[in-house]
């Protein structure tokens, strides 16, 4: 891995939209930039995995990284990366839930690249409602 890399990890127990009122077919997974819908990868206990890695740069406040790459969207000072729920033949989002990155400090992405672990938190139950509620990140 790159000096300004770290690895990251999502969990979730399912792939059950929040809400889907009309059944519609969907794929589920992590959204990279350009909208493309990257499948998990199911855990022996159930769990749906989503490892992937971002790049990280110091930015105005060099308290706070900054996070890019593929997954990283929004703008520098609240990045976040998408967990989506893609309805096939409508062709828009049913869901989209995000997870904050900009309560991760230096601190636990030196410790994150030290060890080789990954940054992780787990979205099981988060909904598109939570948008405003920052993730519990830890390292594994």
């Amino acid at each position: 891995m790159k000096s300004d890399e770290v690895r990251f990890r999502l969990l979730r127990s399912d792939d059950v939209p929040a809400t889907n009122p009309h059944n519609l077919a969907f794929k589920f997974g992590l959204q990279d930039k350009h909208g493309e819908i990257v499948p998990p990868t199911p855990q022996k206990n159930g769990t749906l995995a989503f490892d992937f890695t971002l790049t990280v740069k110091k930015g105005e406040d060099p308290k706070r990284p900054v996070f890019g790459g593929r997954f990283a969207s929004g703008p520098p000072n609240d990045r976040f990366v998408y967990l989506s729920w893609y309805a096939i033949k409508r062709g828009d989002y049913i869901n989209r839930v995000k997870a904050r990155l900009s309560n991760i400090d230096w601190q636990i992405v030196r410790a994150a690249q030290a060890s080789n672990k990954a940054i992780t938190a787990d979205m099981t139950g988060r909904t598109p409602g939570h948008i405003r509620k920052h993730v519990e990140w830890r390292l594994t």
